[in-house]
């Protein structure tokens, strides 16, 4: 029986694990930044150490035991709580004083998401925040990058390196100018749009898709006279009295103040936003309270 009572060497440990995963000590010398030598010295100085072979040594290769894959797992797991002890640590010291990049849709950044950065900018004065306006596309790339710490999207989309989080479903409104025949009914219907001059999206977007498939449910092919890449140009277009519009209610809440009207819209359009987190790297203590400002400021504005 091995003697553990002087405890096993960290720096070995760590050594054991890189020549385990690179299957090479050359390798795991260039990922460590050591030479070839120690790495090798390290690996027999630990076998010795507990008593038996780690590795069988074939064809210049090392092929780890089952002793020393079972014993790579669990100091794996170990590394992993000792970083994640660091991180606490970490994250308690800049939690005041932190810094949080944010990547967010045009719809988003240019509604509701200052003022839900005010509230939060109250409460944690000393943090700096940066907000790059992006497609939901882009956004996830900068995130999976490490460009930025968090993204606010339009779903459905999703990227190998990234986590989603569903922020929220907004209901759909018909934004209409304030004298237009359709202001002063309490809920407007596809059937209503007929012979409207209707302001979508572009083609390949979600809610242009879903305009189209209701229409042909009515058996009506609508021809379009103005479209556009974003939500807000289209409000803005309805204002200008050149249409009207169906767009989720947290976009168009800001443009009440514009002279259009907001009526509810009868069919679901299946918006959705979510937050996006880097797959394999959790965020940081000041970016989750801030995600939980964002949370509650659109259940307190939106969710009736």
């Amino acid at each position: 029986m091995p003697d553990f009572s002087a405890g096993l060497n960290f720096r070995q440990l760590e050594i054991f694990n890189a020549v385990v995963e690179e299957g090479s000590t050359t390798r795991s010398a260039i990922r460590l930044g050591i030479s070839q030598p120690a790495v090798s010295r390290n690996v027999n100085q630990l076998e010795n150490d507990i008593g038996f072979a780690l590795f069988d040594r074939v064809g210049g290769r090392l092929v780890p035991t089952k002793f020393a894959l079972r014993l790579q797992a669990e100091t794996k797991k170990a590394f992993m709580g000792i970083e994640r002890v660091v991180k606490d640590a970490q994250d308690e010291d800049t939690v005041q004083s932190g810094k949080i990049q944010i990547a967010a849709v045009p719809s988003l950044s240019l509604s509701f998401l200052p003022k839900a950065i005010k509230e939060f900018i109250l409460d944690y004065p000393e943090v700096s925040i940066s907000i790059e306006t992006r497609t939901s596309r882009t956004s996830l790339e900068m995130l999976a990058n490490q460009r930025v710490n968090v993204a606010l999207v339009s779903m459905p989309i999703s990227h190998p390196g990234v986590k989603m989080e569903i922020l929220d479903s907004p209901k759909a409104v018909c934004v209409v100018p304030k004298e237009h025949r359709l202001a002063k009914k309490e809920v407007v219907g596809i059937e209503d749009l007929i012979g409207e001059n209707l302001i979508p999206m572009m083609q390949g977007h979600n809610s242009r898709h879903r305009l189209e498939e209701l229409f042909a449910a009515e058996g009506y092919l609508p021809k379009f006279k103005l479209e556009t890449s974003t939500i807000e140009m289209a409000c803005v277009l309805v204002e200008q009295g050149l249409g009207i519009t169906i767009v989720n209610e947290i976009t168009a809440a800001r443009h009440r103040r514009f002279g259009v009207e907001l009526i509810p819209f009868k069919q679901s359009m299946n918006y959705a936003y979510a937050f996006g987190f880097p797959a394999k790297h959790p965020p940081s203590e000041i970016t989750r309270i801030f995600v939980t400002y964002v949370k509650e400021y659109v259940k307190k504005n939106f969710n009736n």
